[in-house]
């Protein structure tokens, strides 16, 4: 027979708490509960109680509820005025996800959350003479919710960063439009790129892209990446989260450009990207060779200038020659890089 079997009536100053028939319904409980006195002593706690603390009933009985478990005093203080509720007032109280630190029996320290219900345990004359709380262990349900909030948190904070991109996108689009139907074309593909890129960080686990990846997703609709046509050579560099989402739109217009001017609309023409990393620098060289001399655009300001202008990790100078362009691009700072 267990200690906690073994109770029968207890006696704690003097006072009878429990009866033996109201003891060995409590035995039979699959929740932990344990009573307590006006004085918050230990008058008895049934075995689901005792496992979950892992301790034994004589290190309990007749020993303070606080003593047996220490706590910040801020939290004791919360649980104190729970308690002091019913033994005080006589009313049912309730903890909801209320944590705790458990101590094993190897030592260690367990932090828990329970869901714990007090109610008044009364005499014969209806005087309040102790206190009986039966617990449910919630820390498995709590660490979930606790997750699923913080998920619906960045959730909401990657939606609202989406929409001022999509914004930012419509506007400056809208700058170099010259009629509605261009506007509606340019806006939409743009918007493509943007969705291939979330869905590409999403089958990622949002970890943030390589730039091998990021090239090659965005380029293969242009070149065949096992072609003479397109070279691309670099160290596996991961970037982060904002600093993919940024290389994904520079790279989706210096490709779409190179396809309607460059060395990508001209049979013969090569593309050849090369980066290096060194500490939180990545410089990214874009080396476009076309077959037939090209015609330097005028100082009109496009959408890709204004894009390099509006992203935060990304700098690029631009360069051309007779036979094509040659652009350097730099992505730097501690946050760029996953």
């Amino acid at each position: 027979m267990s200690d906690t079997q073994s109770i029968a009536p207890n006696q704690i100053v003097g006072t009878a708490i429990l009866t033996s028939d109201q003891a060995a319904l409590l035995n039979g409980v699959s929740l932990p509960i344990m009573v307590v006195d006006r004085d918050l002593r230990f008058v008895y706690a049934n075995a689901p109680y005792l496992e979950a603390t892992h301790t034994q009933l004589s290190d309990l009985i007749g020993r303070n509820i606080f003593d047996c478990f220490p706590d910040t005093t801020e939290r004791i203080a919360a649980v104190r005025e729970q308690f002091d509720q019913t033994l005080k007032n006589g009313v049912t109280t309730q903890l909801d996800a209320q944590p705790f630190k458990l101590e094993r029996q190897d030592g260690s320290i367990a932090d828990v959350v329970w869901q714990a219900t007090q109610d008044p345990i009364r005499d014969d004359k209806g005087h309040v003479i102790g206190m009986i709380q039966r617990a449910e262990d919630i820390t498995l349900r709590h660490e979930l919710r606790q997750q699923n909030q913080a998920i619906a948190f960045e959730l909401n904070h990657r939606v609202k960063n989406t929409l001022a991109v999509v914004s930012s996108i419509a506007r400056l689009t809208s700058r170099g439009a010259v009629s509605v139907p261009e506007f509606v074309s340019q806006f939409v593909d743009r918007l493509k790129s943007l969705a291939k890129a979330n869905t590409m960080l999403a089958q990622d686990d949002w970890r943030g892209l390589t730039v091998r990846r990021i090239l090659e997703e965005e380029l293969k609709a242009f070149a065949r990446l096992d072609g003479d046509t397109l070279a691309l050579t670099g160290p596996d560099v991961r970037l982060s989260l904002e600093a993919t989402k940024d290389l994904c739109m520079v790279t989706h217009e210096l490709a779409t450009n190179a396809a309607k001017y460059g060395a990508l609309s001209d049979r013969g023409g090569t593309l050849s990207i090369g980066w290096q990393r060194e500490d939180n620098v990545l410089d990214l060289k874009w080396v476009e060779h076309c077959r037939t001399p090209i015609t330097k655009p005028d100082g009109t300001i496009g959408f890709g200038t204004r894009l390099l202008d509006m992203l935060p990790y990304i700098d690029a100078k631009k360069d051309f020659h007779d036979h094509g362009l040659q652009m350097t691009i730099t992505v730097s700072g501690e946050k760029a890089f996953a």
